[in-house]
């Protein structure tokens, strides 16, 4: 959580201080698909001259070759084998399969468990002669655990590794096994990308269904045999091969949202020939897929942030309107709402100042929260455009009414891409091999929720996008939330603060300032309505344990709530804090802070 409060904190300080391309040359499909040793062409160097030398006039428009998806079938199932190698346990540390797979508590960053391991596809008997790694007896590949929360499920997600000289899978590299363990239908992402393969200034990811098989070597078994691990969803890794084989800038820009906001983030994110540049610092807002060179990323940062700027000027200069509406239009219709600071890729080709939002992991959306019929309450801002009120661009660009017209023309249009009948369809085709998977071992023994409700989630998602239109639409009313700040010691008196709301339709707007003993401010020790200011000063409050919020009502009524949320009780738009010491001297102390303690 410390990345989140120090992003508010310089949200706050801000508000309180003022009060995918398609290359011209293309004329064919995608390269040539190895399947086993067959040479590659190594990637160059990124040298001046490389560069220039690789340089391509790309169109103004985000337009793929949609001629990769070619393969992809949604009825279909692949049988993937890995064979973990007693070369392993000669490592110093011994790693093993069992190490690898143990339930942790360790942050993605820190170092993983990597293990050597054969390679091969086959169908659901073995590995068969004319498939990749048939002829293998040696590693060809590493494994190691993906994601992040999934980390602490008891069935994991894997990412394999080729090594040089083992040829391509499908023109990859990278193969990402994702096994949905939290979601009760594993098949979210898959329709996610199976749709955004018809939305223009859009692109996919190349994905198929994987039945996986693991021989584990390392755990001392006699002559042990291919464990089946059950359905798994194979996912386009993006980088500089994904950027080339879909027909867009190899050399370009190629970013991962880690917790980015479109903040300016000037402790973290620099030039890489800066003598304070740190890799790590930087990647802890944005990974770097692609291009090094951060000139580019940098400006457009400042840019979005200069408030000196005409911000509709800014946007036009730095982004295509059709993608990023197009980006907004499909989070909203899929009810993604974890992409407010990351789950995207930002991409520009080299002789472009524009970016592109590209999608990535949708496996909480398409009604999450919801999945087993129970009725868990999100937060009020987690719906359309405040969900994104955090983020610097949205917040600018969409203070002008007419972007949110557009949003709104861009939703209706792809809901004639995105309709029942149509994801009826795609349901349809994985009916035809995923539930035979999931619905048996080992996957049913760790399914978030009975055969039942699996199928009848599965029926559920058809009508989602048109349910979230229409909550959409109902959200729009409602004022923007806001940021609450740290209690403060001062002049004798306590303060309270936070930065400002704003209403879309231009309506007027006051706050309610409340202080409770209880999270469910039911034992009120301040209760101030009507206000119009940012700020409010108690004289007294004695030691102990309190909550504090702000309602925000505008003048027909809609209200909303804070970004903070008191995690461990689910109450949203609160904060947490603490009074100690004696009257002369009180101290304040917040959660965050006794934690760095």
């Amino acid at each position: 959580m410390k990345r989140y409060d120090d992003s508010r904190r310089r949200w706050i300080a801000a508000c309180l201080g003022a009060v995918m391309l398609l290359a011209g040359c293309s004329s064919g499909g995608p390269g040539t698909q190895t399947s086993g040793k067959e040479p590659v062409e190594p990637v160059k160097a990124e040298t001046t001259a490389n560069i220039e030398a690789l340089a391509v006039d790309y169109s103004p428009k985000l337009v793929e070759n949609r001629m990769v998806y070619e393969e992809d079938r949604g009825d279909t199932i692949v049988d993937l084998y890995l064979t973990i190698t007693e070369t392993n346990i000669q490592q110093n540390p011994p790693a093993t399969w069992a190490e690898l797979n143990k339930i942790t508590l360790k942050e993605p960053s820190e170092p993983a468990v990597v293990l050597d391991t054969i390679f091969q596809e086959g169908d659901e008997t073995g590995p068969k002669s004319g498939m990749f790694g048939f002829d293998d007896i040696l590693p060809n590949a590493t494994v190691t655990i993906r994601g992040n929360s999934t980390r602490r499920s008891k069935q994991k997600a894997y990412k394999i590794k080729l090594t040089e000289g083992s040829g391509l899978w499908r023109e990859q590299k990278t193969v990402n096994l994702i096994k949905h363990p939290y979601d009760l239908t594993r098949i979210r992402n898959k329709l996610s990308f199976d749709y955004f393969k018809e939305i223009p200034d859009f692109t996919s990811l190349r994905t198929q269904f994987v039945r996986l098989h693991v021989k584990d070597l390392t755990g001392g078994a006699p002559n042990p045999k291919f464990e089946n691990y059950g359905l798994y969803t194979q996912i386009e890794q993006p980088n500089k091969s994904f950027l080339r084989t879909h027909g867009l800038d190899p050399n370009g820009q190629l970013y991962k949202a880690s917790y980015f906001e479109f903040l300016r983030y000037p402790e973290s994110l620099k030039l890489a020939d800066d003598p304070t540049y740190d890799l790590a610092a930087f990647e802890r807002i944005l990974e770097v897929k692609g291009s090094k060179d951060h000139a580019k990323l940098l400006q457009m940062l400042d840019d979005v942030n200069d408030e000196r700027l005409n911000f509709d000027e800014v946007f036009e200069k730095h982004f295509d309107r059709d993608n990023f509406l197009t980006w907004m239009a499909v989070n909203i219709l899929f009810d993604n709402m974890d992409t407010n600071s990351q789950n995207f890729y930002l991409y520009s080709p080299l002789n472009s100042e524009k970016w592109f939002f590209l999608p990535w992991d949708y496996d909480g959306a398409w009604g999450y929260t919801q999945q087993k019929g129970e009725d868990v309450q999100n937060s009020p801002w987690q719906k359309g455009i405040s969900n994104y009120w955090g983020s610097k661009l949205q917040h600018r660009f969409f203070k002008n009414p007419e972007n949110v017209r557009q949003l709104i023309d861009k939703i209706e249009e792809l809901m004639t891409i995105v309709t029942p009948e149509r994801t009826k369809e795609l349901l349809d085709q994985y009916r035809k091999v995923a539930p035979a998977v999931t619905l048996s071992e080992p996957d049913i023994g760790y399914l978030p929720g009975t055969p039942e409700t699996y199928r009848k989630e599965w029926d559920r998602l058809i009508g989602l996008p048109e349910k979230n239109y229409r909550i959409f639409l109902e959200a729009l009313e409602n004022p923007m939330p806001v940021y609450l700040a740290d209690v403060e010691r001062k002049d004798g008196k306590w303060l309270f603060q936070w930065s400002n709301s704003y209403d879309l339709q231009g309506d007027d707007i006051v706050y309610h300032f409340q202080v409770s003993r209880t999270p469910d401010f039911a034992q009120l020790v301040e209760d101030r309505d009507g206000l119009t200011v940012l700020s409010q000063q108690v004289d007294t409050l004695q030691p102990g344990k309190y909550y504090w919020r702000v309602l925000i009502t505008d003048s027909k009524g809609n209200r909303q709530v804070a970004f903070d949320t008191l995690e461990s009780h689910l109450y949203y738009g609160i904060r947490e804090f603490y009074i100690s010491g004696t009257a002369a001297q009180p101290v304040v102390m917040h959660p965050r802070d006794m934690e760095d303690e």
